[in-house]
């Protein structure tokens, strides 16, 4: 997947699983800036054209040498609008053969919001891609992509209009500031919605929350998911709105290509964030190059969180050989006993997930090491891309994996995983822990739970012979897991 954009070009390899998910193993990003120096009615630079070329060029060895079966390649803002965007198309095509589509704004916007979607159960949302050239903004309603918008607040387009200094003065970001409100006010308006979640796409946003990431010492590194809230932009605008490009290069997280534009990119989110009046940006580590392969597999979008999570697991189990079946058969006996005390609890569908990814994935880790899988399992439950679930319902499954065996949650987890838990949560990492341990030795024969006794007697029924199917002592070790962490005499009796 090749994606040329008005400041960078990306190469991104997938591989597809049979699920319906897609997984990015390998990416370079070359900085060819084809928006820079344009000329009075928008041409491309004949320097930017040059680099262009060779940014591909690069790219295409890199295809060749990886072997990859299929290569789709798009350009978008800077060469869509300019009058010899064709020109850098025939270009590309002579050198490499590579057959460079020129998207439109509203297709951009559309794999944006594909992007999002095969990561995210969406409703009532909009998603934004932050581009060199251009924004995006596509209004999700009900799930389904309702109206979509491409304007011209791009990173490095604003920055060369509006800023002649570096740093900017005030006024420059003010009258940069004042454009951006009323344009998105405008698009606002148009859509006629309010209440959105707004998930943010594009490599500025991505830098600003590993900036953020570092700067907060923040316990989850990766940025998808990362909640970038207004105040961290505000921080942010702060800090880096005072240094010269030279300075913010070696801000962790900035680099080089985003240095001279990054400023631009906070006021038009911070514009964004408060037209929405959303309080924050959710940040997708997937976008339109996502969108872009998740179409070419004819995966099945929008679709609800427990399915996302359900594929990603799925790809999992091709990628470390471990039994995803042996997974589901001790997720419906978990889910099952999860009912009897989810009440008891106030635990409710984000628990759940939690509940049925830590099932399908607890003997993952068995890939790596058989005696210590459940460190291995909750390792790559927080690491590999399982979609669907934020960063609260990630860690949650990885530590109800980690206590799948038993054992004390270590007492750095509360403090350690701060702020994306709740203070109950380790608590009830551990009673999901406790769950998945007792599903995990009774699932081979079909076990039914009930509570009674007000509230103090489990029964487990079951519907096949336990005598043969499950392992030795299991009444012992399932007896003694519930009693502890629920308080509960358990009775077992033959369905």
């Amino acid at each position: 997947m090749i994606d040329v954009g008005s400041n960078t070009a990306r190469c991104v390899a997938f591989e597809a699983s049979a699920s319906g998910s897609v997984r990015a193993f390998y990416e370079a990003k070359e900085s060819p800036r084809l928006g820079l120096d344009l000329g009075p009615d928008g041409r491309l630079a004949p320097e930017a054209i040059d680099r262009g070329v060779a940014a591909v060029e690069q790219f295409d060895r890199t295809v060749r040498s990886l072997g990859l079966s299929r290569t789709i390649a798009v350009a978008t803002s800077a060469v869509r609008d300019a009058p010899n965007g064709s020109e850098f198309v025939r270009r590309v095509a002579r050198a490499t053969g590579i057959d460079l589509r020129i998207i439109s704004g509203a297709e951009e916007a559309r794999y944006a919001y594909l992007g999002v979607a095969g990561a995210w159960e969406l409703g009532h949302d909009l998603v934004s891609d932050l581009g060199g050239g251009s924004l995006q903004l596509a209004e999700v309603r009900a799930g389904q992509l309702r109206n979509s918008v491409s304007v011209p607040l791009g990173v490095l387009r604003l920055s060369q209009r509006f800023f002649e200094h570096d740093p900017p003065k005030r006024r420059e970001i003010d009258e940069l500031r004042g454009h951006a409100r009323e344009t998105l006010a405008s698009v606002l308006e148009a859509f006629g919605g309010t209440g959105y979640r707004v998930f943010s796409v594009g490599g500025t946003v991505r830098s600003l929350a590993r900036a953020a990431i570092e700067l907060r010492d923040y316990p989850v590194e990766r940025v998808h998911g990362y909640p970038l809230w207004d105040h961290d932009l505000e921080a942010l605008g702060e800090l880096l709105g005072e240094m010269p490009a030279a300075k913010r290069r070696a801000v962790p997280g900035i680099g080089a290509d985003r240095a001279d534009v990054v400023v631009a990119g906070i006021v038009v989110l911070q514009e964004l964030v408060r037209a929405t009046g959303a309080g924050r940006l959710v940040v997708a580590g997937t976008g339109i190059r996502e969108g872009l392969a998740l179409e070419a597999i004819g995966a099945k979008l929008p679709a609800p969180a427990e399915e996302l999570a359900e594929r990603s697991a799925a790809a999992a189990a091709e990628s470390f050989a471990f039994r995803i079946d042996h997974g589901r058969a001790v997720a419906d006996a978990a889910l099952g006993l999860y009912d009897v005390f989810s009440s008891k609890f106030e635990w409710g569908r984000s628990e759940g997930l939690a509940l049925r990814v830590a099932a399908w994935m607890h003997d993952a880790g068995i890939a790596i090491d058989l005696w210590r899988h459940a460190h291995h399992s909750a390792y790559l439950i927080q690491n590999y891309p399982i979609w669907g679930l934020d960063q609260r319902e990630i860690l949650l499954a990885s530590m109800s994996a980690r206590l799948h065996e038993g054992g004390e949650a270590p007492s750095a987890w509360k403090k350690a995983y701060l702020p994306i838990i709740r203070p109950a949560d380790v608590e009830t990492a551990r009673r999901l822990g406790a769950i998945l341990e007792v599903a995990e030795l009774v699932s081979a024969a079909r076990p039914r739970f009930s509570l009674g006794g007000g509230g103090k007697t489990l029964t487990v029924a079951f519907s096949s012979p336990t005598d043969t199917s499950l392992p030795p002592h299991w009444e012992e070790k399932a007896r003694k897991s519930m009693e502890r962490e629920f308080e509960v005499e358990v009775r077992f009796r033959a369905g």
